[in-house]
């Protein structure tokens, strides 16, 4: 029986590590540890998931190597490495060892040759070898014995490559991604390539005609702007090539790839200076485990010293952090110079002297929303006053929100009490370098913490339902899922679980010989999903008989279980009132999310979504919901990033956008283009903005793929600014490694969950789209907590119950509603950001239906 052997990467998964990891992650002692953490984090996970009995860890060497010899401006363009990652590096060998793990690095020997060498050795000789890295040069490596694991997402996610799938990825064999690699370059190692060859051309040519020698000698039959390219580039891509293939060096000797006992005392000197509590913790027993937690306590977890209150009170900054304590509320409060109190914050005495010091002092805190939906009524300083390290972390790490976020960047869990309080002071600090280099101070004061009292207070208020109403609806609908049960079991003959995909693909395929229409990912059986349901159901009859029945169930289904019944329950907790917790600090792109439950996402269409939609209303008999959208909002934040002259000037003057573009592309005046032309464009509209391939429009249009590729090209010739901004924006934002929207909001492309199944283009998306959602985003945001500012002052009895994406719904007296109507349109209208005029649209209803 084969024996398994990992080699590993050692600077690449570091690297990894080190841009995946926020740069706040650090020791006690101010050692940074993201990259420390990053390695090991996923080395281990790899661990866990592929067991082996043989283990080495490749490290480059310092100083020339090689290729150098051969190409001297190799790597001649890699920016200087980060201070903060060379002290890593010493660390990160240090633990390898002190665990027991081999470690390798040969002077003048790359590590991905050092590391491809003896896989092909270890596999030679009988060892199962699997190679970590997330350099795809090392896919040359995959043959008999030897697979490749490469992080897919983070440092969480990994994909294995052996022949077969590779084959399936890439369209070849896995000793041509040298060729594919040649033709392609590599800006980072400076690695030339041939000039104007992109990934898709690359894997055709290499699809097509395998090595570099062969797609030369097959030039006659590549596109002439193709052609032109190769042949003045055939130098450097037989340069590149050499660059790229593996070198062979003598291999690691098979018997130091075993690893070895650790050395706990070391390990534990590491882990303690570093922090790494669950890193040691794999290493060790329950009682040693217990005492490095003790240890590491006193590295990181702050113990305060008790005083009172009042004498902590004379701080003129503290930090807050309420907790429940046996099912009461308790607050903590700490000074920086690590003394604590704590305190019922209910009522009494320590109240009242907490509300006098909040009429002067400085506040510290995590979760300044979350606090005031908690606890509205407990008294906290002017919000000029506050500063908020959940608010601070979210803006520098927009796709790490809440406390799992903060968990992840921060190394160490973030749970209430007087340990937070105390640390606040610290992540405070370790913050405040981000939110300087990047402007966001601006954003947060302007933004981020304005609107969470307007969040807390539509929690608070809550949306009214009809709970009589509703519950009839949930009873209607039990009824009538059951009947359409009953319908199907007689017409088929068959008693099946009809939410079960596999036995409705036997009834359907099986048992009544429908034709299927694709299969499921895996491949392994035929799609039943809605889409599949609804062409069989074009079909004649009877053919279409069963499918239709099917369609109406799911619909009702779905209405039944992920609508009715939970808001039902929802509503009976909260007396007839639905308390949804609006969260801005959620969302990559800065839209703010609606959860507990989710009010945003609410069923649209159909009879059932309508009456579904028609038990939320007023709360009084004179009520009425008032409400506004934005008009093609992010079309106009298009317009301003672009700054194309078209757009602009159809925006100013008023005209229908898409009636404009389909004029545009279609080459006829606006009088002349029919709907069917406008719904083209307004598809074309959105589409390319968010990625949308020639492919997926041809879809979405029911044209052929051809036709569909004339319009994006006409879309593209009549506004160039749009097709110049998808390639520049996209480009710049990879380049400093994040996106930026107009408000100055950024977010990090290393932190964004997207996973190789998405797509090459993945990244290219979220870097057009971000600044655009983010804008209107944060535009929506301004105009919601100066709303809820107006209506406090002009209309007391008025409020601000939902916001979805787009649009705000307020509920006010019926006799209020055209003066609040005119002033939802007027503060919406006049967020000021925006060189095209915003527009709102507004409109009245007694139920969510009528809005």
């Amino acid at each position: 029986m084969k024996k398994d052997l990992l080699l590993i990467d050692g600077h690449g998964l570091a690297f990894r590590g080190f841009y995946a990891l926020p740069p706040e992650l650090s020791a006690a002692d101010g050692t940074p540890t993201n990259a420390v953490l990053g390695f090991f984090n996923m080395m281990l996970k790899v661990l866990d998931e592929w067991p082996v009995e043989g283990l080495g860890i490749f490290f480059d060497p310092k100083g020339p190597t090689r290729r150098h010899e051969l190409f001297a401006e190799y790597k001649q363009t890699r920016k200087p490495t980060p201070e903060a990652f060379r002290v890593q590096m010493p660390l990160i060998i240090e633990l390898c060892r002190a665990m027991g793990f081999p470690v390798f690095s040969r002077d003048g020997v790359e590590a991905d040759d050092y590391i491809v060498s003896t896989a092909k050795a270890c596999a030679a000789s009988g060892w199962d070898v699997k190679v970590l890295s997330a350099d795809k040069d090392l896919f040359q490596a995959i043959g008999d014995g030897i697979s490749v694991i490469r992080p897919s997402r983070g440092v969480t996610d990994f994909t294995l490559y052996d022949g077969v799938n590779f084959r399936e990825k890439y369209g070849f064999e896995p000793p041509f991604m040298a060729d594919y690699l040649a033709l392609l370059g590599d800006s980072v190692d400076n690695i030339p390539g041939v000039p104007g060859i992109g990934e898709k051309t690359a894997l055709d040519l290499v699809g097509k005609f395998g090595r570099l020698e062969d797609i030369y000698e097959n030039l006659e039959s590549v596109p002439k702007a193709r052609r032109g390219k190769l042949e003045a580039g055939r130098e450097a891509a037989f340069m590149s090539r050499v660059l790229v293939v593996p070198q062979e060096t003598e291999p690691a000797p098979e018997d130091e790839l075993t690893p070895k006992e650790p050395d706990m005392s070391e390990l534990f000197a590491l882990c303690t200076r570093l922090g790494l509590k669950k890193i040691y913790a794999r290493f060790v027993d329950e009682t040693e485990t217990a005492a490095m937690a003790a240890a590491a306590a006193e590295v990181s977890e702050p113990s305060g010293e008790e005083t009172e209150l009042e004498k902590l009170l004379e701080a003129d900054e503290i930090a807050l952090s309420p907790a429940v304590i046996d099912g009461a509320p308790r607050f903590f409060a700490a000074a920086a110079d690590g003394r604590v109190a704590s305190f019922d914050g209910r009522g009494g005495e320590e109240r009242a002297l907490f509300s006098e010091w909040a009429k002067r002092g400085k506040l510290l805190l995590c979760g300044y929303r979350e606090i005031m939906s908690d606890y509205p009524d407990f008294p906290l300083p002017e919000r000029e006053r506050i500063y908020d390290v959940e608010t601070a972390h979210y803006l520098l790490h927009p796709d790490r929100g809440g406390a799992a976020g903060m968990e992840r960047s921060f190394g160490e869990p973030v749970k209430a009490g007087s340990g937070l309080a105390l640390r606040l002071f610290r992540y405070r600090d370790a913050l405040a370098h981000g939110i300087d280099k990047y402007g966001l101070a601006k954003v947060m004061d302007e933004i981020d913490m304005p609107l969470a009292p307007a969040l807390a207070g539509m929690h608070t208020l809550g949306m009214h339902t009809d709970a009589g109403k509703l519950e009839a609806l949930g009873a209607e609908l039990a009824q009538s899922i059951a009947k359409g049960e009953a319908d199907i079991k007689e017409y088929t003959g068959e008693n099946i679980n009809l939410a079960s995909p596999k036995q409705v693909g036997d009834l359907l395929f099986g048992k009544l010989m429908l034709p299927p229409i694709k299969t499921t990912k895996g491949g392994g059986s035929y799609s039943t999903s809605i889409e599949v349901l609804e062409e069989l159901a074009k079909l004649p009859e009877p053919i279409c008989v069963v499918p239709k029945m099917l369609i109406k169930h799911r619909e009702e289904s779905k209405i039944f279980s992920a609508f009715v019944q939970p808001f039902i329950k929802y509503s009976r907790d909260g007396g007839g009132v639905v308390h949804s917790t609006f969260d801005h600090l959620a969302t990559g792109t800065g839209r703010l999310a609606s959860r507990d439950p989710n009010v945003q996402n609410m069923p649209v269409f159909g009879e059932w979504a309508d009456r579904f939609r028609s038990c939320f209303t007023p709360r009084t008999d004179d009520g009425v919901f008032v409400a506004a959208d934005y008009s093609q909002i992010e079309l106009r934040v298009l317009a301003e990033l672009t700054e194309e002259e078209k757009l602009i000037r159809a925006f100013h003057d008023g005209n229908d956008i898409h009636l404009e573009t389909a004029s545009w592309v279609f080459g006829l005046p606006a009088e002349q283009i029919t709907a069917e032309q406008r719904r083209f464009a307004k598809v074309v509209n959105f589409g390319l903005l968010y990625g949308m391939s020639a492919f997926g429009l041809a879809q979405r249009l029911g044209v052929p793929r051809p036709a569909a590729q004339q319009i994006v090209d006409r879309y593209f010739s009549v506004l160039p600014s749009v097709k110049n901004y998808i390639t520049e924006s996209a480009n710049e934002a990879k380049e400093r490694g994040y996106t930026r929207s107009l408000f100055g909001r950024i977010r990090p492309l290393a932190e964004v969950s997207t996973t190789e199944g998405r797509g090459a283009g993945a990244i290219n998306r979220v870097a057009v789209n971000t600044p655009i959602q983010s804008t209107a985003a944060d535009i929506a945001k301004i105009a919601l907590f100066r709303l809820d500012a107006a209506l406090a002052e002009k209309f007391p009895g008025a409020r601000i119950v939902l916001q979805v994406h787009d649009s705000i719904v307020c509920e006010c007296a019926r006799k209020d509603a055209d003066a609040v109507r005119a002033l939802l349109v007027k503060t919406m209208e006049s967020v000021d950001i925006l060189s095209v005029p915003l527009k709102a649209e507004p409109k009245s209803g007694n139920s969510l239906k009528d809005i």
